[in-house]
């Protein structure tokens, strides 16, 4: 019996499924962290390690959005009415994740007494405004629809530009 090839994937699919994996990261990267600053003792040190690289992940993952793949979508000229209001919430979001963001890297510089319920206060609300978003993105972002919005040729090039611009924008 002949082994059968594996289906080969294309843009649209590895693009939904990198939309996944980023984002089961940066959930589970909040609950590690949750976890660590949740302990009585915990190593504020430790925990600010884990606060920074989650931020960078977010904010890498966002800029990959805000600087190439949002843009690429409107450039496009293929959106619905709804698909503009959908990336222009998304931007709204970002927003209020970015000044998350930048409240829990001034946490990492700080030492006080109230420092884990800070980073659990925040943390909390990067989840609570994550977890929606990433769910919307996820259901409108599929591998179908975002091949309504682009063609495979652009989302390459899309692809293509991030590679080739990513430390220049």
């Amino acid at each position: 019996m002949a082994k059968s090839q594996p289906t080969q994937r294309t843009p649209f699919e590895h693009f939904h499924d990198g939309l996944l994996h980023v984002h089961r990261e940066l959930q589970h990267g909040v609950a590690d962290i949750l976890t660590v600053a949740s302990h009585e003792n915990s190593n504020q040190a430790v925990a600010n390690r884990m606060i920074a690289a989650f931020c960078e992940e977010l904010e890498n993952h966002h800029r990959s959005e805000d600087v190439f793949f949002f843009p690429a979508f409107r450039a496009a000229g293929r959106l619905r009415s709804t698909d503009i209001a959908f990336l222009d919430a998304r931007d709204d979001e970002h927003l209020v994740l970015v000044r998350l963001v930048g409240e829990l890297k001034e946490l990492t510089g700080r030492r006080s007494g109230t420092w884990a319920a800070t980073a659990r206060r925040l943390l909390t609300e990067v989840a609570e405004v994550a977890d929606p978003h990433f769910a919307a993105e996820e259901s409108v972002l599929t591998a179908e629809h975002v091949a309504e919005m682009i063609t495979q040729r652009q989302l390459a090039n899309v692809y293509r530009d991030m590679g080739q611009n990513w430390d220049r924008r």
